[in-house]
């Protein structure tokens, strides 16, 4: 089982050992211009798989124009080194839609903590982008339905730093896929390499 760290503050520097992901966060953006130098650095190490979480969101303090300003560099920052993006989204699906079309993103796009209805995710995925679940699948049907909906080549499995483990998500992803769970690790296991290329 791999499983990546997502590094948000401080950014000065990478763990020694591990994947990580790195990115401005929309909670604790500040002053966009030095954090993005800063992740510009620490996003070039090796362990350094992905930019992110980085994205928009409708109800933290963070300005609306700062946090699009945050994500569109970021944006630039995943395509320039040909590194995924891990989307933070909250109640900007929309907004999150438009600006990676615009910028016409190339790398794979992971929208972690996904616990909206099955359109929404049908929508995403048919845009090849792949939705990562995590505890809302012991707890929200949303998440549950939309999981059992999108094709196999499309999820990946998350903590997100709850107390929960994560073979208790597997297990409950096992059971909605309605798969062996030897089955759904070959599974994820072939999604991490298509969005990690590790």
């Amino acid at each position: 089982m791999v499983q990546i760290y997502n590094m948000h503050q401080p950014l000065a520097a990478t763990a020694d050992n591990g994947l990580l992901s790195a990115g401005l966060h929309p909670w604790y953006i500040t002053d966009v211009a030095a954090e993005m130098a800063m992740l510009e650095q620490v996003a070039a190490s090796d362990n350094v798989i992905a930019i992110g979480e980085c994205g928009l969101d409708k109800v933290c303090a963070t300005d609306m124009a700062i946090q699009t300003d945050a994500f569109g560099r970021q944006i630039a920052l995943a395509e320039c080194l040909r590194k995924p993006l891990i989307i933070h989204c909250v109640r900007a699906y929309e907004e999150v839609r438009a600006i990676l079309t615009k910028q016409r993103v190339s790398v794979p796009v992971v929208f972690h903590g996904y616990n909206k209805k099955r359109e929404l995710a049908a929508q995403l995925t048919a845009q090849g982008w792949y939705l990562s679940f995590g505890s809302a699948l012991l707890n929200n049907s949303s998440a549950g339905d939309a999981l059992a909906a999108i094709p196999a080549d499309r999820f990946l499995l998350e903590t997100d730093n709850s107390n929960i483990s994560v073979r208790e998500i597997y297990s409950k992803a096992a059971g909605i896929r309605k798969k062996g769970e030897d089955e759904l690790i070959l599974q994820l296991t072939s999604n991490f390499k298509n969005v990690f290329g590790r």
